[in-house]
């Protein structure tokens, strides 16, 4: 079995923050407010990959239908 490429991972934590939003029934205007609030970037492409991490994290134990003012 080979490791994942680091473009492979990135895919897979997208894929999985792309579920977690549909789950919490964020728009994608509502993740780019997160995105801004907490990382100081409007585009999940322009987070580094313990970003996407963290975000994955904190949407997988949120269950709030809508973000945090």
């Amino acid at each position: 079995m080979t490791d994942k490429t680091e473009g492979q991972r990135l895919e897979d934590l997208m894929t999985k923050i792309d579920t977690e939003m549909q789950r919490l029934g964020w728009t994608v205007e509502q993740g780019r407010e997160h995105l801004t609030k907490y990382y100081g970037k409007r585009s999940r492409l322009l987070l580094t990959e313990e970003e996407l991490d963290n975000f994955l994290l904190y949407l997988q134990l949120t269950d709030s239908p809508t973000p945090n003012p």
